[in-house]
């Protein structure tokens, strides 16, 4: 999967100062309050918990391919949400080919 690094950009940097606002103004515990208070919230929470889970599970597989540290992504999911691995695909290392055999 090659996504323009310009493309995540665009995605990572409005989410993020949208999500500064928001936990500016209602606090970071309201996101672990808000879902349980009906039946929607908590489906959506849940929903949220499972896709980042799945793209969490993405995020090692596809790290190990590039020989690269993905631990403080993962660690972070849970507190920042799509932000860390938003940020995993801005800064991940490119995908390192093995060299070409000499042609004798």
């Amino acid at each position: 999967m090659n996504i323009p690094r310009l493309a995540v950009a665009a995605v990572l940097v409005p989410f993020s100062v949208f999500s500064t606002v928001v936990t500016w103004r209602e606090g970071y515990a309201r996101f672990f309050t808000g879902p349980w208070t009906d039946a929607v919230w908590t489906q959506e929470f849940l929903d949220l918990c499972i896709a980042l889970t799945i793209v969490c599970v993405w995020m090692v597989g596809d790290a190990r391919r590039r020989g690269a540290t993905v631990w403080p992504y993962v660690a972070a999911t849970p507190l920042l949400g799509s932000i860390a691995p938003l940020c995993y695909l801005l800064l991940r290392a490119p995908v390192t080919e093995p060299a070409a055999p000499a042609r004798t």
